[in-house]
């Protein structure tokens, strides 16, 4: 359950844009939208509105997590399930959205016709792709025009506030280096260890750039999607020895420390051990010499996939001179198209190619993290200076209580349903592949996708 609270803030993002629009529950002889279930001063917010919310939450963790996530323990000790704090969350938002508006009443801030235009567009879209997404959470035409509204207006206030935010960086503050590699993991860590380096090894600046420059319509208090994720759960070693530019010369020395380091150890050697050796220090002195000449590592890495003494694996990463994966160090002393080779504690044996020592996309890419981090900050802080007392803000519990997680609105998509898509995957042309998504991703980003729209608009309209 601790990957809950880990992508909490990743599902919360993507549903910004539907979160705060309200639903049919399963209500006995009430009238929801009749019904007073949260009061912000003289406004009040009706029981559908604020149940279509969380139905459109629901269906973000339940496409995320599986359908029957809510009756879950968050695991954090508070005791809370997973349906109650989507319940809290929602009426986080609600409360974000119903202040910032309130401040935009006050300061004049209104959308303006491109805006009100944008609006449109991206309500038209959640109309026109997402029936089986609004059928489920029981959307209304009117309350979908008022939630995009709402946060279309919320988003203008968001960038009034964080307009006077510090972008200034160093020059090399956030250079990014981008390499390929080739591992050899030994079939013995195979099934321990390759498994789940295939899950949590990625690059320490695969920064979550789709954070909205927007807000995001989560309470301040929100823990925000971490933006530089590590490249691996292992320590950096501190072998700085390994990060000398790798040779033919130095395989060789490789493979002669490998097996007279300990010359006791090398006289223990199996033969099968022996022979597993023997057969990764012949890939290494390959796979080097195919990086050497500039060849790229996904077209001979199928060479070496089916070798019974290791496991192959690929891939291509930008790095940071402080990121954490155990080859980082031998990595970052690379300069383009440089190689090394590296060898880990666990016997797992990384050949690596620097193919570009100043990856601008990946540094830009890392500045908007950290400008968005710091627009964060500002308007956390900023946020707090404009909130009213928090009383204004009231909740009738029992009512909410009536809103429970009885029967699962994501339905995820049946066997045969996922093998006929991928079927039409196969048959569709290259630019049209790359557009398709699966059933979970299109509704867990449907939200994104339009809180986007409503972001670009208050940009525009920023920028004039």
């Amino acid at each position: 359950m601790n990957r809950i609270m880990k992508y909490a803030a990743a599902a919360l993002a993507a549903a910004t844009a539907v979160s705060t629009l309200g639903g049919c529950g399963q209500l006995e002889k009430k009238a929801p939208e009749d019904t007073v279930a949260v009061s912000f001063g003289d406004t009040n917010i009706m029981l559908d509105e604020v149940t279509y919310m969380i139905r459109s939450m629901e269906y973000t963790y339940e496409s995320y997590f599986g359908s029957n996530i809510c009756g879950n323990d968050m695991g954090d000790g508070s005791g809370m399930t997973v349906g109650d704090y989507i319940k809290q969350m929602s009426l986080s938002q609600l409360r974000q959205t119903l202040v910032l508006n309130e401040y935009a009443k006050k300061n004049g801030i209104e959308l303006s016709d491109d805006q009100k235009a944008k609006v449109d567009e991206a309500i038209e879209k959640l109309q026109t792709e997402s029936e089986d997404y609004l059928d489920a959470v029981g959307a209304t035409d009117e309350l979908i025009e008022k939630t995009y509204t709402e946060n279309a207006i919320a988003n203008l206030v968001y960038m009034d506030l964080v307009v006077d935010v510090d972008t200034t960086v160093g020059d090399d503050e956030f250079l990014r280096k981008k390499i390929a590699y080739v591992k050899l993991t030994p079939s013995e860590l195979t099934e321990t260890t390759a498994a789940n380096e295939a899950t949590t090894e990625v690059s320490s600046d695969e920064d979550s750039s789709e954070e909205a420059s927007s807000i995001e319509n989560t309470e301040v208090e929100s823990e925000s999607v971490s933006k530089d994720v590590t490249t691996s759960t292992e320590e950096a070693s501190s072998e700085k020895a390994s990060t000398e530019e790798a040779s033919s010369e130095n395989v060789s020395e490789l493979s002669s420390e490998a097996s007279t380091e300990d010359s006791t150890e090398a006289e223990t050697l199996s033969e099968e051990e022996q022979e597993r050796q023997d057969a990764m220090n012949d890939a290494v002195d390959k796979i080097l010499k195919e990086f050497e000449e500039g060849n790229d590592a996904a077209d001979f890495i199928s060479d070496y996939q089916n070798d019974s003494h290791f496991t192959a694996t690929n891939s291509e990463i930008s790095i940071s001179e402080d990121g954490t994966a155990v080859y980082n160090a031998a990595a970052w002393a690379l300069a383009t198209d440089e190689c090394t080779v590296y060898k880990s504690d666990d016997g797992s044996i990384y050949i690596i190619r620097c193919l570009d020592d100043n990856d601008e996309e990946a540094r830009q890419s890392a500045i908007d993290s950290e400008i968005e981090s710091r627009k964060t900050a500002l308007f956390s802080e900023k946020y707090a200076e404009i909130q009213d007392d928090s009383s204004k803000f009231k909740v009738d519990e029992d009512v909410i209580d009536t809103i429970r997680f009885t029967t699962p609105v994501y339905v995820a998509p049946s066997e045969e349903e996922t093998s006929e898509s991928e079927t039409s995957g196969e048959e569709t042309s290259e630019s049209e592949t790359g557009e398709e998504e699966s059933t979970k991703e299109e509704k867990s980003s449907e939200s994104g996708e339009s809180e986007e729209a409503l972001s670009e608009a208050s940009s525009e309209e920023e920028s004039k």
